[in-house]
């Protein structure tokens, strides 16, 4: 009677234990399981969402929150964990931008950029929130992750200005994200440094963008996303801000591959970081200008202003004060001694530029706003008070006679220095250490963003993004540019789940190496590696080898 009582008991204690293994092995149901199979609503660690159908049978949810408001006391500080709610959030519409003014500059009052943001503008600063896309299909599996951080000068954009559709059809997870802008994302203060645990301040976007990251780790499993396929990507400022995290040391392990259009750190001619001190001399220059010059009040005074007084100062010129800056935890030591150091997140790297990225600056500065072409004259004044000492060699490399226009002189200047080459030099750097495809976007046809009669534009500045992410503010791309898009979210698609962008059906992308040098060309009329890609931007000249630079300065 004991021994059959001991055998029930064994066989009950052996079930309960297979039971608990399989519940810890087996894997976790969909996130829908308990809301009927409703693929529109899922489960975060926040608390249930509701998103919305996509027209092409896909799922998006916008307005994600991903961090507390950064509002009151919690201005210029790192970010906070969100809220959890209860009850099934509808994440059927964007969230407001972060602060901004509109760009509404054009002489019609038009903006000077496609997004919504660039026409509203905001004062909200309960904005850091992300967007979600996913494909119609995942047939049971987890798809890549593509994180998307948006261009502005890190004074301007939101991750709403950017439909990640086009690229989640191809079968990834789309995210788009805000982080804090202008003085509320990137203001630096003694004051504020004081108050601070490792005695720093600025970088606040940053930090927004690395606590989207950590959400994304701990959340996309939910809307069907692979966290350990995460490819973090941006252009222009969300491009040298994708470059910091590479040299971060608290983006370790947050995302497994980069992709950088237009826009490097580590390079000469990049977009480097000032250091604490010069961005603190920034920011007290600031808070005087809105009336908190104050050291031992300026933080108190500036967390009382309203965003409007925060964000007038931010003009079209300004952007470059909102710089991140080497000091806070994020980012202790400047990208290039990262990387000689070998302290890097070094991760299999998309990366390029476009062939005529400044012909959008010198639309928008000189004709637009600058009311009308240069002369032969006054672009040779205009080099020399940038160019300074180096202005005769500059003009000797880019004489007006050798271009169709001033104009265009100027813009090949801008753009081989601000772009190509410090592009190229980002590729040969990080190579040594990780995969690299290295591309340049030359449509020159791209639908321009605004009119500038006297600068055809070509390639510029952003003109790739029409052919990754659905613009409907832009006119229509051609039969040819539509190949073209198609081919690169392809590439990008590929090489988000793979780290290489190759495969069959597409054209062959090389790997870059310094000794090849081989670029891909991404035209609607040749798909196909250059190797001449720093003959036609002068790249020697702007980084000459250590052997000739005394000679080429």
């Amino acid at each position: 009677m004991r021994s059959t009582s001991l055998r029930r008991a064994l066989v009950r204690t052996l079930t309960a234990a297979a039971v608990l293994l399989l519940a810890l092995t087996a894997p976790p149901p969909p996130a829908w399981a308990d809301t009927g199979h409703d693929p529109l609503i899922v489960r975060t660690s926040q608390g249930w969402v509701r998103g919305a159908a996509g027209r092409d049978g896909g799922r998006v949810f916008q307005g994600l929150p991903f961090a507390a408001p950064p509002t009151g006391e919690r201005r210029w500080r790192p970010p906070q964990p969100p809220a959890r709610w209860s009850g099934i959030r509808n994440t059927t519409a964007p969230a407001h931008p972060c602060p901004q003014l509109p760009l509404t500059l054009l002489p019609d009052g038009g903006p000077v950029l496609p997004g919504e943001s660039n026409r509203t503008g905001s004062t909200t600063e309960d904005c850091l929130y992300l967007n979600v896309w996913t494909p119609a299909r995942t047939g049971g599996r987890s798809l890549p992750v593509l994180v998307w951080l948006h261009g502005g000068g890190n004074a301007y954009g939101a991750g709403s200005d950017y439909n990640g559709a086009a690229l989640a059809a191809r079968g990834m997870v789309v995210v788009t994200v805000n982080y804090r802008l202008g003085a509320l994302g990137f203001l630096a203060h003694s004051a504020l440094s004081a108050e601070s645990a490792d005695h720093a301040s600025g970088d606040y976007g940053l930090m927004d963008q690395q606590a989207a990251l950590r959400w994304i780790r701990h959340n996309i499993g939910a809307f069907g996303g692979d966290s350990n396929r995460v490819t973090l990507a941006g252009q222009s400022a969300g491009s040298a801000d994708t470059c910091l995290h590479i040299a971060s040391p608290t983006a370790k392990g947050l995302f497994h591959r980069a992709i950088q259009q237009s826009g490097s750190c580590a390079s000469d001619g990049g977009l480097a970081p000032l250091t604490l001190s010069a961005a603190e001399r920034n920011g007290s220059g600031f808070a005087a200008s809105v009336g908190c010059a104050d050291p031992p009040t300026a933080a108190a005074c500036l967390r009382a202003l309203p965003t409007t007084e925060l964000i007038r100062t931010t003009g079209t010129g300004a952007a470059s004060l909102w710089s991140p800056n080497t000091g806070p935890r994020v980012l202790p030591r400047p990208p290039h001694t990262a990387w000689a150091e070998g302290r890097v997140n070094a991760v299999p790297t998309l990366s390029g530029s476009t062939h005529d990225e400044y012909r959008y600056f010198t639309a928008l500065y000189v004709d637009v706003l600058g009311g009308g072409p240069l002369t032969p004259a006054s672009y040779a004044a205009l080099i020399r008070l940038q160019h300074g000492d180096r202005a005769t060699a500059v003009l000797d490399t880019y004489p007006a006679s050798a271009h169709p226009s001033p104009n265009l002189a100027y813009s090949a200047v801008g753009t081989d220095q601000r772009f190509a080459c410090p592009a190229r030099a980002d590729s040969r750097l990080y190579s040594g250490r990780a995969p690299v495809y290295a591309y340049e976007f030359h449509d020159p046809q791209a639908p321009p963003f605004i009119p500038a009669p006297h600068t055809p534009q070509g390639a510029f500045h952003a003109s790739e993004l029409a052919y990754l992410f659905p613009m409907d503010s832009k006119p229509p791309l051609t039969p040819a540019q539509r190949r073209l898009s198609a081919t690169m979210t392809d590439y990008w698609t590929r090489f988000a789940a793979t780290g290489n962008p190759n495969r069959p059906g597409t054209p062959a992308w090389p790997r870059y190496t310094p000794d090849g040098d081989r670029i891909q060309v991404l035209a609607p009329d040749r798909v196909a590696p250059t190797t001449g890609f720093a003959t036609d931007h002068h790249c020697p000249f702007w980084q000459p080898s250590p052997a000739s630079r005394g000679a080429v300065r």
